[in-house]
């Protein structure tokens, strides 16, 4: 069974969240720390902790000076076309580039037509560079998390098969988390 994980909800309330995901068929979120850890939750943190932890978490950059940093696990890109030329100079092997899809709920026909091909065009870079594409919902609360045969489609549409897709994601996220020093509690 394939586990499709969106690794971009903002914590507004982390159980409904969790209860919303589950109806969508999605199996893992990512969302901020707030103090507490829950079950299926990978955390997105912008700083390493200098302790160790008890919940798994993914380090998150939207800042390209932070792309080639140690650590980083994640590059959240907001403007693709702005970086594009630095992303595919200083991009290094096992990191995630991150598209939102919440990017898209204001965009025109046009707007929509540019973002399906820069998410082939980063897919392509992904492959070339040995990364992780990620498709997040970008979700500010939950009635704005996207189900996962609504993930399945959009990346049926860039060309991009999902099952792989979410194989990979899976295997690189196992490899990120694995490395980290945490206490599974």
């Amino acid at each position: 069974m394939l586990k499709r994980r969106d690794l971009c909800v903002h914590n507004n309330d982390i159980e409904k969240e969790l209860r919303t995901a589950e109806l969508l068929g999605i199996h893992e979120i990512g969302s901020e720390y707030s103090g507490t850890s829950h079950k299926n939750v990978i955390y997105r943190l912008y700083t390493r902790p200098s302790y160790v932890t008890t919940f798994p978490y993914l380090l998150v950059s939207e800042q390209i000076g932070e792309i080639s940093s140690p650590g980083l696990d994640i590059f959240a890109i907001r403007d693709y076309p702005r970086v594009k030329s630095l992303l595919r100079k200083r991009v290094r092997r096992g990191l995630g580039l991150e598209i939102f899809i919440n990017d898209l709920r204001r965009a025109d026909g046009s707007a929509v037509g540019k973002w399906l091909e820069y998410i082939r065009q980063i897919y392509k870079l992904t492959k070339s560079s040995s990364c992780q594409l990620i498709l997040s919902s970008g979700a500010r609360s939950s009635r704005e998390m996207i189900a996962a045969r609504s993930f399945d489609t959009l990346l049926s549409l860039c060309d991009i098969n999902p099952g792989v897709y979410w194989k990979e994601l899976e295997i690189w996220i196992d490899v990120k988390i694995g490395r980290k020093c945490y206490i599974d509690a």
